[in-house]
């Protein structure tokens, strides 16, 4: 009798493993379709981006935003702040920065 009830536990083992990786399976391919989705969503937004970066009005945008470029003829300015409210740490070395926060060197 103790013979039959292993076999059957052996059996029964033997059949539900392949059906649990099965399942696993399953989730596994679902998830990988998910993270493909969403790269192929990355990838649309990244090939948007290049072709608008081609333009040369977003260039000079760009340009003027991150590097204050400025056109002949254009007005420049610049914000000053006092020099008691920028306190800037002592370790913190990088010589004309407080000039161009607060118009002031020492």
């Amino acid at each position: 009798m103790v013979i039959v009830a292993a076999a059957v536990m052996a059996l029964a083992a033997a059949t539900l493993l392949p059906l649990r990786q099965y399942r696993d399976q399953g989730s596994s391919i679902e998830q990988a379709k998910q993270e493909l989705a969403e790269l192929e969503e990355r990838r649309s937004d990244l090939e948007s981006r290049l072709e608008k970066a081609g333009d040369k009005k977003v260039i000079e945008r760009e340009a003027r935003k991150q590097m204050s470029l400025v056109r002949p003829g254009d007005e420049l300015f610049r914000v000053v702040v006092p020099g008691d409210i920028i306190d800037l740490p002592k370790a913190w070395y990088l010589p004309g920065v407080e000039y161009l926060i607060t118009g002031q060197s020492k």
